[in-house]
């Protein structure tokens, strides 16, 4: 009788399924990392476009600061036009002061 030897044995059965079960344990690992970054990304531009559109809805201006925007232009120099600042807690919005420049 002659054995036949064109088989796997057990312990190369065993190995491929420890390497497919650990192949799949970093696949999940990956995209639970990349849904928990995506996550705090979102939030971070939620506070991010409430504090923009806080800012931009007030009506007045930041008292006491004089800001100007200096643009340069490819033909025409340098125009500078005063701004009013609106805003706080680090994120401010501006729009052009009435009556000034261009």
């Amino acid at each position: 009788m002659k054995k036949d030897s064109r088989g796997e044995t057990l312990v190369e059965v065993l190995a491929s399924i420890l390497i497919a079960a650990l192949s799949a344990a970093l696949l999940f690992s990956c995209i639970a990392s990349s849904v928990r970054i995506n996550r705090s990304a979102q939030a971070a531009d939620a506070a991010h476009y409430q504090a923009l559109s806080a800012a931009e809805g007030q009506t007045d201006a930041l008292e006491g600061v004089n800001a100007s925007i200096t643009i340069q232009g490819e033909n025409s120099g340098q125009v500078e036009i005063d701004i009013d600042l609106y805003g706080g807690e680090g994120l401010y919005s501006y729009s052009k002061k009435e009556g000034a420049g261009p």
